[in-house]
C-alpha cells in the first residue's frame, strides 16, 4: 500500500512539474531542472506552477524571497543575454512575457525587455506546445551596478485559467550609471488586488492597454563593490587619506609655531 501511495505521489509531482513553463537559464531560485544550479540549494518540483490566479495569491513574487546561495550569472550593462526555458512545458497559446530586474531585493522590478502577445509562439498559433524556448536581448546600457540584483521572468498566459507565472534568478550587474528609469513590471492575475487580464480567445491585444499604462520607476545601484571610477569605496578611502595628510600637516605647523614663540627663560 505504501509503495502504491509513493508511486501516486511521484506521478502527481511529475505531472505538476510538466504542466506549464519555467525558466532554466539563468538558474532560477528553487529550480530542479538545471544541474548547473548551486549545489545544495532547496528545490521546488512545482517550479512550473503559477504563483497566483486572478482569484488568489498562491506564492510570493519570485516563488520565494530566499536568495540562492550564490549569484548564478554576472552580466554587464549593454551586453546581450540569453534566457532559456524548459521545452517540455505547456505554452498555453503564448501570452505576455516580461523580463525585469530588481535592485531592492525583489520588491520592485524595472522591465528590461518585453515579449508581448506571442511569448513562446511564432505568431498567433494557438498551440499548447512551445515553439520558442530561448530569448536573447540586449540589456539597457544605463543599468547601475549591483551584486544583489534579482532577474525576473513573468508571464500572463493567453489561454486557460487566469494565472500569473514568475521565476527569479540572483545575478550581478556591472554598470557605470547611478540609476536607471524604465517601466514597472506589470503584475496581473495575482489575487483580487491586481488587474485581471482575461483569456485572449484569439485576440492577442488583450491586456495590451495595461502594459501601455505601466508607470515609470527609477532603480539605483549598490555602492558595494562599485567601480572606483564611478565613485566607489576607493574614492572614499582616497578622500580619507587626503584629510589625514592635511591633519598631520596642520599638527606639524602648530608645533613649529609653538616652538618659534617659546621665550628663552622657559627653556
Amino acid at each position: 500500500m505504501a509503495s502504491i501511495l509513493k508511486i501516486a505521489l511521484v506521478s502527481l509531482l511529475a505531472s505538476s512539474a510538466t504542466a506549464h513553463m519555467a525558466m532554466i537559464e539563468p538558474c532560477p531560485r528553487l529550480s530542479p531542472n538545471n544541474p548547473k544550479c548551486p549545489a545544495g540549494d532547496p528545490v521546488d518540483y512545482s517550479i512550473k506552477a503559477p504563483i497566483g490566479t486572478s482569484d488568489k495569491i498562491g506564492q510570493p513574487l519570485c516563488k520565494t524571497s530566499k536568495k540562492s546561495s550564490k549569484n548564478v550569472a554576472k552580466w554587464k550593462a549593454g551586453s546581450t543575454v540569453t534566457v532559456k526555458f524548459d521545452p517540455s512545458g505547456a505554452a498555453h497559446s503564448g501570452g505576455h512575457c516580461q523580463f525585469a530586474l530588481s535592485y531592492d531585493g525583489g520588491k520592485n522590478f524595472v522591465v528590461v525587455n518585453d515579449v508581448l502577445r506571442y511569448c513562446f509562439m511564432k505568431g498567433n498559433k494557438g498551440s499548447n506546445v512551445a515553439q520558442v524556448t530561448s530569448y536573447s536581448f540586449k540589456l539597457p546600457a544605463g543599468l547601475p551596478s549591483s551584486k544583489n540584483a534579482v532577474f525576473a521572468w513573468s508571464w500572463i498566459n493567453a489561454s486557460g485559467n487566469r494565472e500569473f507565472y514568475m521565476n527569479c534568478a540572483d545575478v550581478e550587474i556591472e554598470g557605470t550609471s547611478k540609476s536607471f528609469t524604465g517601466s514597472k513590471m506589470l503584475v496581473a492575475n495575482y489575487g483580487p488586488g491586481t488587474p485581471r487580464v482575461g483569456e485572449f480567445m484569439g485576440n492577442y491585444n488583450t491586456g495590451i492597454d495595461l502594459f501601455n499604462k505601466r508607470p515609470k520607476i527609477t532603480v539605483t545601484g549598490s555602492s558595494t563593490g562599485a567601480n572606483p571610477a564611478a565613485g566607489g569605496p576607493q574614492k572614499r578611502s582616497t578622500a580619507k587619506s587626503t584629510s589625514a595628510k592635511k591633519s598631520a600637516s596642520a599638527k606639524k605647523s602648530a608645533t613649529a609655531a609653538s616652538k618659534s614663540t617659546e621665550l628663552p627663560w622657559c627653556n
